[in-house]
């Protein structure tokens, strides 16, 4: 793991299957390295609080601030 990137440990699994989707087709090693200083993002649903778009790799990043603190993965285990 990238230590530039630590803090976003939480949205790991998003990141991969993106990757996987994207192999021989974009330049870098991790999800925010595949995105240019000025990529464009339209969100299509409105969500209070939340951007309808935003501007730039930075942009971005500080969009996905903060999800580790607010999400995680438990493992569930069932018996049938």
């Amino acid at each position: 793991m990238n230590p530039k990137y630590a803090a976003f440990a939480a949205l790991d699994p998003f990141f991969d299957i993106v990757m996987r989707g994207l192999t021989g087709l974009v330049d870098g090693d991790h999800y925010f390295d595949t995105i240019a200083p000025d990529a464009v993002f339209e969100f299509r649903h409105r969500f209070r609080g939340y951007p309808t778009k935003i501007v730039g790799h930075e942009a971005l990043t500080a969009l996905y601030a903060g999800y580790g603190e607010s999400m995680g993965c438990t493992a569930q285990t069932r018996s049938w």
